[in-house]
């Protein structure tokens, strides 16, 4: 077998998530806190693909899942305890997505070092493997909902569905790769599951010891607010007033929209501070029209919305010469 290791991985891994190489307690991994992060992979001349993971989970939840899609087909959805999953397919070149698709909100990602990680990708001695072809990237900050948390039901891991959500579905039709920088439960005052914190400082780490150096994406979607409705309205409109200028500072060559919440909290204040900063806001009413709990889309849902949300975004994407 021919096997990539976390440091070959990692260039490829960069584009469609936010990965880096970490040491664990036998070798180094490719690892991330974020549901959704994904690798995009072509491999040629193998007759299977061989990943290995880590399943780095909280001892009183489930374990962590991964989804993987080959030539853009279904999803097809492993437990990481299986800790090697093969794919066989015919020597012919082949896309392959493989993503980080369910976690708990038991799992430490933030200083437990309880995120998803990859040991390697192993193909046949006469296999090649390669990053895919380049795609315009997208970067989506959110919380549990921009994840991909709840979708098909109310059991963690299980039912979350980062391949399938809204986000995930948006850039499918438009043709792009995604980046995930999205917390369950998270909001810019409220703090995430995880022991994630708030999203001015979750948009800046991996986690509590890793620094993220921020891609330089196409366009920036920000999907905050649901979370933070409990807090009093002046005290939301300062944190995402703060919130936008540092996405501003972080993209200052990248444009960004702004999504009304899907529950339309604080649409109001989003229309302002989007109108302020000139930049373009996004209204999401009736775009659900069913949900799991009320809050969270389903998949009939989020699919939709994943579809309104790319009709609003070709346009922005064409003005900046991407078709």
């Amino acid at each position: 077998m021919r096997t990539y290791f976390p440091p070959q991985l990692l260039k490829i891994a960069e584009r469609t998530g936010r990965w880096v190489v970490k040491p664990d307690n036998t070798g180094q991994v490719l690892y991330t806190t974020n549901l959704g992060s994904y690798l995009r992979i072509q491999v040629t001349g193998s007759h299977r693909l061989i990943l290995t993971v880590a399943n780095h989970h909280a001892a009183l939840g489930p374990g962590q899942v991964y989804a993987i899609r080959v030539d853009g087909r279904h999803w097809r959805r492993f437990p990481a305890r299986q800790e090697k999953i093969i794919l066989p397919f015919t020597p012919a070149t082949h896309t392959i997505e493989i993503m980080a698709a369910g976690n708990t909100d038991l799992d430490a990602v933030w200083n437990g070092d309880q995120g998803f990680a990859i040991r390697s990708l192993a193909v046949d001695n006469a296999g090649t493997l390669q990053a895919a072809s380049l795609r315009p990237v997208i970067d989506f900050i959110g919380d549990s909902i921009t994840a991909g948390c709840w979708v098909a039901g109310r059991h963690a891991a299980a039912d979350y569905r980062p391949e399938s959500n809204y986000a995930a579905t948006c850039a499918d039709l438009v043709n792009a790769d995604s980046v995930r920088i999205a917390y369950s439960a998270g909001g810019v005052l409220r703090p995430a599951t995880g022991g994630v914190p708030v999203a001015s400082e979750f948009l800046r780490q991996i986690d509590h010891h890793t620094p993220w150096v921020p891609n330089h994406p196409q366009l920036v979607i920000i999907n905050l607010g649901v979370n933070d409705r409990r807090f009093p309205t002046e005290q939301f409109v300062a944190a995402y007033d703060r919130f936008i200028k540092q996405v501003i500072t972080t993209f200052p060559e990248t444009p960004i929209a702004l999504m009304v919440p899907f529950s339309q909290h604080f649409k109001e204040e989003i229309t302002t501070i989007s109108h302020h900063y000139q930049l373009p806001v996004i209204d999401t009413a009736h775009w659900c029209p069913s949900y799991t709990d009320g809050l969270h889309p389903d998949q009939a849902g989020t699919t939709a919305a994943g579809h309104r949300l790319a009709q609003v975004i070709t346009p922005l994407l064409r003005q900046n010469g991407i078709e």
